[in-house]
């Protein structure tokens, strides 16, 4: 028995548009990935808020101005070093948001590290304070706007294998999934 023209033509489209149908929902999540992921520079959505590190840096505490930047911290061993990692958040959501105090530096041999509170220098990010819908962080009557680079530092100890040799080195966001949102630093 013979299939129709008509029915050939409907199961050639059909077989056809399924993997089409597939490629783009696939695609789509690329789209989603693409938006949780990228470098230094670029703009990275953790959940309703948009990150953009716009610079990532060494921080020496016996020099100026890293001395201010480092304000209240202890003093390190012979084997870290203060990271300093600046940045700009924008609330794109409707309701107020808080960063989160568990985002993490880690290299490519997976040691991790949290932030410190750096508050005193009038340059750290506020992980206290929340971030009302449409507005940005740093603040625009702040210290930290009007610094060399316009945005809000976020301050690590790191070993220094981790900030020399382990590199490169990822800032992880948690964004509400349980992957979070990642930004390549340029140390």
């Amino acid at each position: 028995m013979t299939m129709p023209r008509t029915g050939l033509v409907r199961k050639i489209a059909c077989i056809l548009l399924v993997p089409i149908a597939l490629f783009t929902l696939s695609a789509c999540g690329n789209k989603d990935e693409e938006r949780t992921r990228g470098s230094e520079g670029e703009f990275v959505h953790a959940g309703d808020a948009v990150y953009q590190v716009q610079l990532t840096r060494l921080l020496n505490p016996r020099q100026r101005p890293d001395d201010t930047l480092v304000r209240g911290q202890l003093r390190l061993p012979r084997d870290e070093q203060f990271l300093g990692v600046f940045m700009k958040i924008k609330n794109e959501g409707k309701e107020g948001y808080l960063p989160p105090r568990d985002m993490r530096v880690v290299d490519s041999e997976g040691n991790e590290y949290l932030p410190l509170d750096a508050n005193q220098s009038n340059f750290g990010l506020d992980f206290a304070a929340e971030i009302a819908p449409g507005a940005s962080v740093p603040p625009p009557d702040s210290p930290a706007i009007e610094g060399r680079s316009g945005a809000s530092m976020v301050l690590f100890r790191v070993k220094n294998v981790s900030a020399t040799d382990n590199l490169p080195l990822i800032l992880e966001i948690p964004n509400g999934t349980r992957v979070p949102s990642r930004i390549a630093l340029d140390v």
